[in-house]
């Protein structure tokens, strides 16, 4: 996607929004990836000094545990401000201990402030439900050493999506048994005649369907953050979802469908 169409805060205007998430400790989400694996971290702004970013020290959002940072470790930063999401890449330059008030100390991270950040329409993080009349194949499959030995492939249908996870439903019969937290690689292609979108989510729970043999599954997005092939997924995602809105909204008022034809 051309730079034109992102939306990029910079200059004066991102010192500024960084002076203010400090200010106000603002809470953020940490995403690194040791050794081949997405950790996800929850934790919050405390400083902002020059071109510096001072973190509370981040602990793990699903499990017990700290993040345990080393020097130039490269990081994704995600926090709320409004109705957008920002985000950028930088590198931890040191572990050190923060004065939060006189005498009070408390373990921290500090970071490079980033020279600009990128913002994202937090309604895209709202779950758009998929049209049962165009179903949309999931092909998923995981090679997480903590949980499996080996890669193993499911195939599902799309139930809903966003920017932040999806859902998926499959026969009980075919239920993959994943773990909580257990990584896994999907493909899907969203829409008719486009390239399949590829993307990492971790597992967070199973549904079993009422009055139905079936389950659904849902998964959070993770890492996309932190390269330029994740950042154009969001931003594809983003436009995916207004489509599938679009569809409901039709669906849900066939007079719509009818007005606009007319036009």
């Amino acid at each position: 996607m051309a730079i034109s169409n992102r939306n990029f805060v910079v200059g004066a205007e991102c010192r500024k929004l960084l002076q203010l998430a400090a200010q106000r400790h603002l809470p953020l989400t940490l995403t690194n990836r040791p050794e081949h694996r997405w950790q996800v971290y929850k934790t919050h702004f405390l400083s902002f000094q020059s071109n510096r970013l001072i973190l509370a020290r981040p602990c793990m959002d699903m499990t017990e545990g700290y993040m345990e940072p080393t020097e130039g470790q490269e990081i994704a930063i995600t926090f709320k401000k409004g109705y957008n999401k920002c985000f950028f890449v930088t590198r931890i330059i040191r572990c050190q201990e923060f004065e939060l008030e006189p005498d009070v100390y408390v373990p921290a991270i500090m970071i490079t402030a980033p020279q600009q950040i990128e913002k994202i329409q937090r309604r895209n993080y709202n779950r758009a439900v998929v049209s049962t009349d165009e179903p949309v194949e999931v092909e998923f499959w995981s090679d997480d050493p903590t949980f499996t030995a080996g890669p193993d492939h499911w195939k599902a249908t799309l139930q809903d999506l966003s920017a932040g996870g999806l859902s998926i439903r499959m026969p009980s019969g075919r239920d993959p048994q994943l773990q909580e937290n257990q990584q896994v690689h999907m493909e899907f292609v969203p829409l008719p005649d486009q390239p399949s979108l590829c993307v990492d989510a971790r597992f967070r729970h199973a549904t079993q369907l009422p009055d139905d043999d079936a389950i659904t599954l849902g998964f959070q997005l993770v890492g996309l953050e932190m390269c330029e092939q994740g950042r154009n997924a969001l931003r594809r995602i983003g436009r995916v979802i207004s489509v599938y809105q679009r569809r409901r909204q039709f669906c849900d008022h066939p007079e719509l469908m009818t007005s606009s034809r007319q036009r």
